[in-house]
């Protein structure tokens, strides 16, 4: 087993607020409860991850050992469009975590309704492969979400209002070194938007 895709689960665990223990990191990983908690051992043994209360938690040696992406977004309907940017965005990185946005903030910015309670798309998001944890965003500051989870990189949607070099500032203020990426997309024209006019 790849030590990556232990630490990852470990990770994407713990910023869910689970506990990462054997249980959680087998289920995670397909693997026999026996072989989780070796994992678990020999992560120890490299001064990787740390257990207390039989829960696993990266030390700062096996953070740096993977790269964490970060993105947001509504993802109210999911459509080719996000898959694509969420597929982009997993390959910039170990572990991808996926901020949703809070119901407050889709009624604040659209000025409608969700289409789906913020909970229910935390789920939907959770079930995709290539998303290793979905999380709430806190309405209003992307900031204390980036301070939680800090990542590596933030992937932009090739739509998204925020700007690289403020993102980057912001983060900076918070003591975060990351990488900004503004994500392309094939399928422009494909937005809930859209799609919600046309139905």
């Amino acid at each position: 087993m790849d030590n990556k895709h232990t630490l990852t689960a470990i990770f994407s665990i713990g910023i869910k607020g689970e506990k990462a223990d054997a249980r959680a990191i087998s289920r995670r990983l397909g693997l026999k409860l026996a072989e989780a908690s070796r994992e678990i051992e020999l992560l120890e043994e490299l001064g990787m991850v740390v257990s207390k209360n039989g829960s696993a938690k990266l030390t700062a040696k096996g953070r740096k050992a993977i790269k964490v992406v970060f993105i947001g977004g509504g993802f109210e309907l999911i459509h080719y469009g996000h898959v694509y940017t969420i597929s982009k965005a997993k390959a910039l990185g170990d572990a991808l975590v996926v901020s949703v946005a809070r119901d407050s903030t889709i009624r604040k910015r659209k000025h409608r309704e969700p289409l789906i309670n913020e909970n229910d798309r935390v789920t939907l998001l959770s079930s995709l492969r290539q998303v290793d944890a979905a999380i709430l965003g806190v309405e209003g500051d992307i900031y204390i979400t980036l301070e939680k989870v800090k990542p590596d990189v933030v992937a932009l949607g090739y739509d998204q209002y925020h700007l690289e070099d403020e993102v980057k500032r912001e983060a900076a203020k918070r003591g975060m070194e990351l990488r900004v990426v503004r994500l392309g997309s094939p399928y422009p024209k494909i937005k809930t938007t859209r799609i919600l006019n046309e139905l």
